[in-house]
């Protein structure tokens, strides 16, 4: 991922971009992971998960609201500055990891699930569109592919 002799500073700056998003995708996926392979421990902890059913809600509206939400994510990506979409991004994502750390309802968890699913949901778009804008013709599609093992790293660190 480092530059090779004569490349352009555009080049390197390409390159430092991918560097640094790599672990922020790293980061994203392996929380989600992290919250499944800590099922049995968090259901002890929390009063009112208790049920498979309410355990499954938690997952399913992390992954709703970052559904419904990435168009939107890509939208403000389009129109605003997409590092400050990541920045905000990782703001709340900073932000709502601590909260999660604190929680100690069923209710609590779930709107911390939600808030996390929003912060990820803006990351994505903005993050593939910025790898995009630096990367263009030859190097864009392992540029990419850089940033999607950071994806896959933090699936396989995360357990399950």
């Amino acid at each position: 991922m480092l530059p090779q002799h004569g490349e352009s500073p555009s080049a390197r700056t390409a390159w430092l971009i991918v560097a640094l998003l790599v672990p922020v995708a790293l980061l994203n996926y392996l929380d989600r992971q992290m919250l499944a392979a800590m099922k049995f421990s968090i259901m002890q902890d929390i009063p009112g998960i208790g049920l498979e059913a309410n355990w499954g809600k938690i997952l399913a509206l992390f992954k709703w609201v970052y559904a419904i939400l990435s168009p939107i994510g890509g939208y403000l990506a389009d129109r605003y500055s997409r590092r400050h979409v990541i920045a905000g991004s990782l703001f709340v994502w900073s932000a709502v990891t601590w909260a999660t750390g604190h929680v100690t309802t069923y209710d609590q968890l779930l709107a911390t699930r939600a808030l996390m699913g929003i912060s990820e949901a803006f990351y994505i778009p903005a993050a593939l569109a910025l790898i995009a804008d630096f990367h263009l013709g030859h190097t864009r599609s392992r540029a990419i592919g850089f940033h999607q093992m950071g994806i896959y790293i933090g699936v396989i660190v995360g357990g399950d």
